[in-house]
């Protein structure tokens, strides 16, 4: 019996003597306990694919031996089960063990089908294909895999040598080895600044992608061996590429035929558990090394092992390690799948009501207890998932721009958007495989209009309500105006009148100079004004008008030398043009040295109303105007919020770099690429808005972080949203 849908079903009276084909001896089936129930994982060792079976269908693909007829195994499975013969009628209990018998042929589980596993597995290759060209596409732009070779008998040999690594004495020093490497950086984390400050320059970035190939190649293996090591196959190892990111992969599914649940999640842990061994050696080095390019190799391989393995491999929400290890431990598998059919069978419920029953609900058993936690895990895995997406697509547009790839990234942009949303709405109506009679008062639809006129109305009225626009902006207090006191002739520092933090008045002497040349040329200019003068005096007092004219025009040079010598000598004592704050430390140090011409003594400032820059974007600066309330928050005072004010329109644009406060690389906003100067340039146009804020107790200091939140008038909805749907469409588009 090929068991064939499509066959018609023999009559009832035939149907009762007909032996039914064995299943395939190949099968390799193994027993496990989840929920405190018994389930039976299958193994086919030709597609090295994995099903699952509940101990009663278990039970009744094991009446299938190829002696007994349709009735004894009917007859024997209700013996075994005797609640069925109270769950359903006779001719049900006959519907359910054909079903059954072609749901084992559907699988290519029967001897006699043993030939057809190849169909199957072309079948299940065009099935996918059948997802679209836009699907596929993006998919292999973004993830790509293929098999290299089987590695299983490799894989074997490797195992024995390292047994030891699963030790419990191994593992409890493997625990130590991580909390000493933790204690250490945590003792050096004075050195981050400046490996943090390298971590995103160009240089550095192909040196941590090439690492990070070779750092998830030994992660892979740390799955396949301790597979091995626990009696699981290993038959797959390949090439993949994730984000444009080349690995190798081990294929450990055969963990899921692991009776024990300890040794599933072991295996899901292996790869994290190698990564943070490598990050505890790496840290020691790391400390002990002198800065150069190996501390800096030393502290990408922490941050890959450590940092980016917890983020994204033990992240429960994406379908790597974590979610796995989560899996076993909750003793949900499939979690993902079976929580986001309970979504949305719950979804298709509400917009078509209680008539749309989804029959993949019903094959995906989800604890009643815990629906709660399955619909929070949907909710979060959905956003989680569109999140990274969104961020691919950001983050590539400032990368490939300066190399003038802009179009590339927009192409991206829509196809990301036409894979991962458009196709994924489409193909849930297609799903619901809608007919005319869904049109009509009773049909499906109905409530789905109701409620899509009801939303279309919500939204509407929400597009006319008048809401405050705001703008945050995160930075560093930047003064927007200071005064540097720069001395117009050289000399020696002979005395220093002010202080750090001293409150100094317009005019007020700041510091006394000392220059001998300037000094004496003043005094010997002076004595020959004094002599031109007397000349004068004696030519007049002869009445000699000759000499007296010469004498004149002798005085007048001598009057300008003397003026200019004056003016020179005045600039010895150096004053503050205007009212403010000493801002620069450690002035008593520069006592007694040589001060030259234009060089910078000190910096001036007024704290009080203090004058700081914002960083603004273009699609930000056509909202401000002058006069608009600014909140800043400062994170050396938390609890404290400084009011100011918008000075003016912002007009100044940052050209080909920005003051460092305002780079996305240190403790800005503004995201920058580093060229090849070392310079911090905008991706994007940037531009500077002053805020007057209020500072009477001279708490915001230069230097400082904050975060303001700019009230940029108050706007209607709908123009906002409207607004930002065209900012996020390229000019290519709009025209």
């Amino acid at each position: 019996m090929s068991a064939d849908a499509a066959r018609p079903s023999p009559a009832p009276s035939q149907q009762e003597n007909v032996v039914l084909p064995a299943l395939r001896t190949d099968l390799c089936v193994s027993r496990q306990i989840y929920e405190d129930r018994t389930y039976y994982i299958v193994k086919d060792p030709i597609s090295l694919q994995y099903f699952r079976m509940t101990a009663e269908d278990h039970f009744l693909a094991s009446l299938f031996d190829g002696k007994r007829t349709f009735s004894q195994i009917r007859e024997a499975y209700a013996a075994h089960f005797p609640h069925i013969r109270l769950e359903y009628a006779p001719e049900e209990l006959d519907d359910r063990v054909l079903r059954f018998a072609n749901d084992l042929a559907l699988l290519q589980f029967l001897s006699v089908q043993g030939a057809r596993i190849k169909a199957r597995m072309e079948a299940s290759k065009k099935q996918k294909r059948s997802k679209g060209f836009l699907y596929n596409l993006a998919n292999n732009i973004f993830f790509f895999r293929f098999s290299l070779f089987d590695p299983d008998k490799l894989f074997a040999r490797m195992a024995r040598p390292v047994a030891w690594v699963w030790t419990k004495q191994a593992l409890w020093i493997s625990v130590a080895l991580i909390l000493a490497a933790t204690v250490v950086f945590v003792r050096n984390a004075s050195h981050l600044d400046q490996a943090l400050a390298n971590l995103f320059q160009w240089e550095n970035l192909l040196l941590m992608w090439g690492t990070t190939i070779v750092v998830k190649s030994v992660h892979e293996l740390g799955h396949g061996l301790t597979c091995k090591h626990f009696g699981g196959e290993v038959h797959e190892v390949g090439f993949m590429s994730m984000v444009f990111t080349p690995y190798f992969f081990v294929n450990v599914s055969d963990t899921w035929t692991m009776p024990d649940r300890k040794h599933r999640i072991l295996v899901s842990a292996a790869g994290i558990y190698v990564e943070l061994i490598f990050a505890a050696f790496a840290t020691f080095l790391w400390a002990a090394i002198q800065p150069g390019w190996l501390q800096n190799f030393l502290f990408n391989l922490i941050i890959i092992t450590s940092v980016s393995t917890i983020l994204f491999n033990a992240n429960p929400l994406m379908r790597f390690d974590g979610y796995y290890i989560l899996t076993d431990l909750i003793e949900v598998p499939n979690l993902q799948g079976k929580a986001r059919a309970l979504i949305q069978a719950q979804f298709t419920k509400l917009l078509f009501g209680h008539n749309s029953n989804d029959a993949s609900l019903s094959r995906l058993p989800l604890p009643k207890r815990r629906f709660a936690f399955f619909y929070t895990y949907a909710i979060l895995s959905w956003l989680y998932g569109y999140w990274v997406i969104y961020q691919l697509v950001v983050f590539m547009e400032p990368h490939l721009k300066p190399l003038g790839l802009e179009a590339l990234s927009n192409w991206f942009s829509v196809l990301a958007l036409t894979s991962w949303i458009l196709l994924p709405i489409v193909g849930f109506f297609k799903s619901m495989q809608l007919s005319r009679e869904d049109w009509h008062p009773t049909g499906r639809l109905r409530r789905l209009s109701l409620l899509g006129t009801a939303s279309l109305l919500l939204f509407l009225l929400a597009c006319l309500l008048p809401v405050q626009h705001t703008i945050k902006r995160t930075g560093a207090v930047q003064l927007a105006e200071t005064e540097q006191i720069r001395p117009e002739v050289s000399g020696f520092l002979a005395e220093i009148l002010v202080h750090e933090g001293q409150q100094v008045k317009a005019g007020q002497p700041l510091a006394r100079l000392e220059n001998r040349e300037l000094s004496q040329n003043l005094v010997l200019v002076e004595n020959r004004l004094r002599v031109a003068e007397a000349t004068v005096a004696r030519a007049i007092g002869l009445e000699r008008p000759a000499e007296q004219k010469q004498a004149e025009t002798s005085r007048l040079a001598y009057q300008a030398r003397f003026d200019e010598a004056t003016q020179d000598a005045s600039h010895l004592v150096l004053r503050a043009n205007n009212a403010g704050t000493v801002l620069t430390r450690d002035l008593d140090k520069k006592l007694g040295h040589l001060l030259r011409s234009n060089e910078l003594f000190c910096e001036i400032a007024p704290l009080n109303p203090m004058r700081i820059k914002v960083a603004l974007n273009e699609q930000e600066v056509r909202h401000i105007e002058a006069g608009q309330r600014v909140v800043l928050r400062a994170n050396a005072y938390p609890g404290r919020s400084f009011k100011g004010t918008i000075a003016g329109k912002p007009i100044a644009f940052f050209g080909e770099s920005i003051p460092a406060a305002f780079s996305a690389r240190r403790s800005g906003d503004v995201p920058v690429y580093v060229d090849s100067k070392g310079r911090d340039i905008p991706t994007e146009r940037t531009y500077e808005a002053v805020v007057v804020v209020d500072n009477h107790e001279g708490l915001l200091r230069p230097g400082m972080t904050s975060r303001g939140k700019i009230y940029a008038g108050t706007h209607l909805w709908g123009s906002l949203l409207l607004q930002d749907l065209r900012d996020s469409i390229s000019l290519d588009f709009r025209f």
